[in-house]
């Protein structure tokens, strides 16, 4: 899913949250793009409720969404939560 594919199925606010009601609410823009790869079996680890992503400077994800460098600070991976109620949560 590229950011293109987000900003036209999501509304998103000027620092780059999505803030249409459903799953990703409040959840930054990259949300979508890294669910979309887990579901395809590309997570770097998958415990049925934990999607884990290790990111690297040279992942394409950087290049796409520039608001990951800010969201990550000095931390190198990425978890996706989901909740018993479909809710996805970045952390």
């Amino acid at each position: 899913m590229t950011r293109q594919e987000i900003l036209a199925q999501y509304r998103v606010d000027e620092i780059g949250r999505i803030i249409s009601p459903g799953k990703f609410e409040r959840e930054p823009i990259f949300a979508p793009y890294f669910w979309d790869i887990a579901l395809n079996g590309f997570a770097d680890s998958d415990n049925g409720k934990v999607f884990s992503f290790r990111i690297n400077k040279d992942d394409p994800a950087h290049k796409e969404f520039p608001e990951l460098k800010r969201w990550l600070g000095r931390k190198r991976s990425l978890r996706l939560l989901i909740t018993e109620t479909g809710f996805v949560y970045c952390r």
